[in-house]
């Protein structure tokens, strides 16, 4: 053109930025706006900044689209742009909005991306506030819609600050994906604090957000039930009442069931009743948690009628809640009543497992009924039963406490022989029985003491222990001494 005499105008240049930025050329479009135009003096129309606007978009360049907007709005309020003041008004409403777009575009990108997703687009969003750029309620609620990811809560909770603070309307849909959000993030309060800010402000409820709140509470309730902390499960249960949320069988018998886990007897009895009194019908988990919490505060005769009213209620036991009766009748002492509910396991068609027959040697244990625990270990074996590491911890417990040492480290090293890992408690059991009782033990078989990770050796007499070793025979005896010792190569010396 300038070959030919024509020198290129604002409209030249203007047409050669769209076509760049179509072609995706960004630099080569603020190459043209700095060098050719302002380079050569001509005067941008408003259709060259939003062709710029334009390359941000494309760029994804959310803080330098907002510098150049301020920039540009400086110069209109200082009444630097030639043109009627008038007319720049509709198109600095254009620019806004493709400010808006280029910035909405940017969070989603950094939403999508692996490193902080969540900060990257809230510092976009205190750069809009900071340029004075304000979305309306729509643009916040589009954005909550990117925010799937657990990483994505801080954000999430920003963004639903803002949008409640814009003009008191939210979409409930947007409610609901935030509280399946929060949940997702384990920020269980959190959704609850939007659960009530729908019972408070509105957006009424629907069922999605009950069943989703519900489900959340579920979690901690479960929680609740696997750690024993009933009274936390207790305040779970009041909140949900207040809160206008109707806890079903489900909920109940997570809370007695960490009850049970307690021992807290009285606890279970009293969520037994609240549970009753709120109309719902107790099922076999109810009555069995009921029935453990009992029989741990070693209350037999309640948990019997207990039982029987479970029964003439028509409610059928399950193994757990047969597993519990006999406990319940070996605590009685009543070892016939437990053959008795074994003869009815099989007749319900319900096989007694090592879980049963592992209750029945830990009730024989707490009893202090040594012998009737290997007793019971013998009908275990009898029924093919394989013995797991609690069955033999449990045994090695029951034969020292009925003066059998040396039963008890034939268990040990049985177990040891079947590839089973038990407790260092058990090899602790052993060594001292066999230390309390003078008995001959073979070191080479028990091997070294398992180790707890995370904890250290405790002392569990006040006396020295020397394991003297006869490299004959591989015995050594237990003796006491009043100075620590160490063994090396079979002998010992002082440390």
């Amino acid at each position: 053109m300038e070959e030919q005499g024509i020198s290129p105008n604002i409209v030249t240049f203007n047409t050669l930025m769209s076509v760049y930025v179509e072609q995706g050329k960004i630099e080569e479009v603020f190459r043209v706006y700095h060098e050719d135009i302002q380079g050569r003096g001509l005067v941008p129309t408003a259709a060259t900044y939003s062709t710029l606007m334009s390359a941000f978009k494309s760029a994804g360049d959310a803080f330098a689209a907002l510098d150049f907007f301020v920039k540009l709005r400086e110069r209109y309020n200082n009444g630097e742009l030639i043109g009627n003041p008038a007319d720049w008004e509709p198109e600095f409403v254009k620019y806004e909005n493709l400010a808006l777009r280029v910035c909405h575009m940017a969070m989603r990108r950094a939403l999508a991306g692996a490193n902080n997703p969540g900060g990257a687009a809230l510092k976009v969003i205190l750069s809009m506030d900071e340029a004075r750029v304000r979305p309306d309620r729509r643009y916040y609620e589009r954005l909550v819609w990117a925010c799937t990811g657990e990483e994505h809560y801080t954000i999430a909770k920003e963004l639903y600050q803002r949008i409640r603070e814009c003009d008191g309307e939210i979409s409930l849909s947007v409610c609901n994906h935030l509280i399946w959000l929060m949940g997702k993030a384990k920020k269980w309060w959190a959704a609850l604090e939007i659960y009530e800010d729908l019972l408070e402000k509105g957006p009424k409820p629907n069922n999605l957000s009950y069943e989703l709140i519900m489900s959340h509470f579920n979690i901690l309730l479960n929680a609740a039930r696997r750690r024993g902390i009933w009274r936390w499960g207790v305040r779970l249960l009041d909140k949900m009442e207040e809160k206008g949320l109707n806890p079903g069988c489900r909920e109940w018998n997570a809370v007695l069931l960490a009850c049970s886990r307690a021992a807290e007897t009285s606890a279970a009895v009293n969520i037994f009743k609240r549970m009753i009194n709120q109309g719902l019908k107790p099922d076999v988990v109810s009555y069995g948690a009921l029935l453990s919490a009992l029989e741990k505060g070693g209350l037999y005769d309640e948990a019997l009628r207990v039982w029987e009213h479970m029964r003439k209620v028509g409610i059928h036991p399950n193994l757990h809640a047969y597993t519990i009766l006999v406990s319940i009748y070996i605590g009685k002492g009543n070892h016939d009543m437990v053959d008795a509910v074994l003869r009815d396991m099989l007749s319900a068609n319900i096989e007694p497992t090592v879980v049963t027959f592992n209750a029945i040697i830990s009730a024989c244990v707490r009893s202090s009924k040594g012998s009737a625990a290997f007793e019971w270990f013998h009908k275990m074996k009898m029924k093919s039963i394989e013995p797991n590491e609690i069955t033999y911890q449990m045994l090695i417990e029951a034969l020292v406490q009925d003066g059998k040492p040396k039963v008890a480290y034939e268990m040990y090293i049985t177990a040891r022989n079947k590839g089973l890992n038990l407790s260092a408690k058990s090899y602790d059991t052993v060594m001292e029985a066999c230390q309390d009782y003078g008995a001959l033990i073979d070191l080479a078989s028990l091997d070294l003491r398992p180790i707890v990770f995370g904890s250290t050796p405790r002392v569990t007499h006040e006396d020295y222990v020397l394991l003297v070793r006869e490299p004959a025979k591989k015995y050594a005896i237990i003796k006491e001494l009043d100075s620590p010792v160490s063994l090396k190569d079979g002998s010992c010396s002082l440390k």
